[in-house]
């Protein structure tokens, strides 16, 4: 179960979805997300699946690094191009969280949720991570997202100024993972939550992000997006999934992007 990623039992489970008809494998890349872009650049079709056995430089929002050891998680990249309107698109990401969460929940009924705007919590530590970015006009214009999920590392395999803040499935369960597998299960409840928001629109999907999100209406918490923290209760999400924050002025603001924590109280 730590050898490579069966690409026969994915193609052949994926044979009747939308996504993972073609297949990229890499021993190691930069980047599933770089490789992504460039293959979307040239044409490659929606579904397209770019996956690696480790990353040289993983990265996640900001430019933050991922760490990535070879054999050990899942990396693993998605080409879309979405028929949705410009404010809708940024919840295929979301689509992709719910799609993660939820296959993982199938294998094991340990506490998995979703903390906005793209990690997946294992018990209260990061498991997961979600990149989506934009690139292109015109017929080669679309969206790649990228899943970097922790599974058969142990606490000596994760840097230590990360141990404590993290976790995998090996951690959390005591057990080794099927890594193949568990990319099949991830692909079809991803290209479930996908199709549904692209055909019935994101009331559903925001419904079961908020069911899953590790904040409960009224959480006091504070979210900093660049230019200051800003307090307040936890308000839900908006149709474009927008975390919105209820000020203590008793106004409601909506945010895109930002750093959110937890707070005591407001």
């Amino acid at each position: 179960m730590t050898g490579s990623l069966d690409l026969t039992l994915l193609s052949g489970a994926l044979s009747g979805a939308r996504f993972g008809h073609r297949i990229f494998h890499f021993s190691s890349a930069d980047s599933t997300n770089d490789r992504a872009l460039d293959l979307m650049e040239a044409g490659e079709p929606e579904g397209t699946l770019v996956i690696a056995e480790g990353q040289t430089r993983g990265r996640g929002r900001r430019e933050r690094s991922w760490h990535s050891p070879r054999g050990l998680g899942i990396y693993a990249t998605l080409i879309l191009r979405p028929p949705l309107p410009p404010h809708h698109v940024p919840l295929v990401s979301f689509a992709a969280a719910v799609g993660a969460a939820n296959a993982v929940r199938d294998s094991h009924p340990g506490r998995v949720s979703l903390k906005w705007p793209n990690d997946l919590l294992l018990e209260g530590k990061k498991m997961g991570g979600l990149l989506s970015e934009a690139r292109g006009e015109g017929p080669a214009a679309g969206v790649v997202v990228g899943l970097g999920l922790n599974v058969n590392q142990t606490e000596a395999e994760f840097p230590e100024d990360l141990r404590g803040f993290v976790t995998s499935l090996r951690l959390v369960t005591g057990r080794l993972w099927d890594r193949s597998r568990l990319l099949k299960e991830i692909l079809l409840r991803w290209e479930e939550e996908y199709e549904g928001l692209v055909q019935r629109g994101p009331e559903g999907l925001l419904q079961r992000f908020g069911e899953l999100s590790e904040f409960r209406e009224g959480a006091p918490l504070q979210i900093d997006p660049g230019d200051g923290p800003i307090r307040g209760r936890f308000a839900g999400f908006g149709p474009a999934g927008e975390l919105l924050l209820e000020t203590s002025k008793g106004s409601l603001r909506p945010f895109t992007f930002g750093e959110v924590r937890r707070m005591r109280e407001v």
